[in-house]
């Protein structure tokens, strides 16, 4: 059995560098979308952190708390 590398043609190469930089930019993309849902999940664990202290201190805002 030979191991020998053969060097792929200039159009093949082309397309399975159009190819690899494509899957990057969806890589990218799904990484934003999660870092997304995770910010919106930490301000709504902020928000009920918030809530929670405030009815633990009964403290009453005189402004409205952000929700």
């Amino acid at each position: 059995m030979s191991n020998n590398f053969k060097i792929p043609d200039d159009a093949t190469r082309a397309r399975d560098i159009a190819n690899l930089r494509e899957a990057g930019r969806l890589l990218d993309l799904w990484t934003l979308e999660l870092d997304e849902a995770i910010a919106v999940m930490d301000k709504h664990l902020l928000q009920q952190r918030r809530a929670r202290l405030l009815y633990k201190s009964n403290y009453i805002p005189t402004e409205k708390v952000e929700s």
